[in-house]
């Protein structure tokens, strides 16, 4: 049985991870003016910082002492599906994050029953491995089909201001928002 106190500090460092992460959005007035004002209007420089966040946290989150270029190549590949991910129609959008719940929660199994008893659950586990096998394929495979069914129509609607670098990085406001 799990130990409950070991359940209630990963239920609340979950809570001040959501809260951390809602607020971060209220917080940007405290930087200085010029790192404001980059971070406001430069969507590489937004980049450059969702990258190193995403590096920062597979660091922190690793239990050894892992392999710097490892941990960057792990960040730019999650950083790449993050940008297939916005870069999709609402549906797919949807789908694809259905999808990557569904892996996660089947993985949180595997883990699961791998601490448990990893012999009594072998069936158990080899069939969720397979699952998850076909999950990963298809995230991929709607990531990249969503992305190029986006890429066209936004070429398409906006032909004669096209950006790719707009498209692929993004731009300080959505039309929809206007």
């Amino acid at each position: 049985m799990e130990n409950t106190v070991e359940k209630a500090d990963n239920i609340m460092n979950g809570v001040l991870l959501l809260i951390l992460a809602i607020s971060g959005n209220f917080i940007a007035e405290t930087l200085g003016c010029k790192t404001q004002k980059l971070l406001t209007e430069n969507m590489l420089a937004k980049h450059v910082v969702i990258l190193f966040i995403i590096y920062v946290s597979l660091g922190f989150a690793s239990e050894s002492n892992p392999n710097p270029m490892i941990l960057l190549r792990n960040s730019v590949s999650i950083w790449v599906l993050f940008l297939l991910f916005t870069k999709m129609s609402l549906k797919f959008n949807i789908f694809v994050f259905a999808l990557v719940v569904l892996y996660h929660f089947i993985n949180t199994y595997i883990n699961y029953y791998s601490n448990k008893d990893k012999k009594k659950y072998k069936k158990e586990i080899d069939n969720y491995n397979k699952i998850l096998n076909y999950l990963k394929y298809l995230i991929i495979g709607s990531l990249i089909v969503g992305f190029v069914l986006y890429f066209n129509k936004q070429r398409n609607d906006y032909s004669k201001n096209w950006s790719t670098f707009n498209f692929i990085f993004g731009v300080n406001k959505c039309k929809s928002l206007q």
